[in-house]
C-alpha cells in the first residue's frame, strides 16, 4: 500500500527553491480538429492562459514542480469553454539555461451554452445535434516539456497528450509561455 506522509520530516519548505508565474498560450487539439466539414483544420490560435508553479529541490538537478493554470474563457457560435488544470512535473535540469519535463495534468474541460439543439450535415443527410446547456470533461494527460532559462524568466514549450495509451483517440494540445521565477522568500520581504 502507497502512503504519503506530509509529515515535517518528509515534506520540508525549504526545499522550495523557486516560484513561478506563467502567462502563455494554449494550442487545443492542434491541426487536428475541424469546426464544418469543409473546413481547414485548426492551426495557431492565441488562447491566453495563466499559471502558478512551484519548483521543488529533490536533488541538485531534479525536481518536483506541482502548478495549476486556467486558459482564459473562448467563447465561440454561443459555447463558452473554460480549461482548468493541475499539473506535476518532474524537472531535470540538464544545464544551467536547460530543463526538461515529464509529468502529467488533471484537466478539467467546461463547456456552457443556452441548450436546445441545433440541425447539421451528417454526409448526404442532416441529423439534430443537442446543445448542452453545461457539460464537464475530465482528462489525464501525459506532459513532456522543454523549458529555457534566463536568470529568474524562462520560456516553456510543453505537449499535452491526451489518450497517449489508445493510438486512434490520441490528441495533442501544446502550450507556450513566458515565465516569471522568484524565491518564496520574496513573498514575505
Amino acid at each position: 500500500m502507497l502512503s504519503i506522509s506530509l509529515s515535517s520530516s518528509a515534506f520540508e519548505l525549504e526545499k522550495i527553491s523557486k516560484l513561478n508565474l506563467q502567462v502563455g498560450t494554449w494550442l487545443e487539439n492542434y491541426q487536428q480538429v475541424r469546426a464544418r466539414d469543409n473546413d481547414a483544420v485548426n492551426g495557431f490560435e492565441l488562447r491566453p492562459y495563466l499559471g502558478l508553479g512551484a519548483k521543488y529541490q529533490l536533488q541538485q538537478k531534479m525536481a518536483i514542480i506541482p502548478e495549476a493554470g486556467w486558459v482564459l474563457p473562448q467563447n465561440k457560435e454561443a459555447v463558452t469553454k473554460n480549461i482548468f488544470f493541475l499539473r506535476a512535473d518532474f524537472n531535470y535540469a540538464v544545464k544551467k539555461w536547460l530543463d526538461l519535463k515529464i509529468g502529467s495534468s488533471f484537466m478539467m474541460q467546461s463547456y456552457s451554452a443556452e441548450g436546445g439543439e441545433d440541425r447539421l450535415r451528417n454526409g448526404d443527410e442532416t441529423e439534430v445535434y443537442y446543445i448542452p446547456e453545461r457539460r464537464t470533461a475530465y482528462n489525464q494527460t501525459l506532459d513532456l516539456g522543454a523549458e529555457f532559462i534566463h536568470k529568474n524568466m524562462g520560456l516553456r514549450f510543453q505537449t499535452h497528450i491526451y489518450a497517449w495509451n489508445e493510438s486512434d483517440e490520441r490528441m495533442y494540445s501544446y502550450s507556450l509561455s513566458y515565465l516569471y521565477g522568484f524565491g518564496p522568500q520574496e513573498l514575505f520581504k
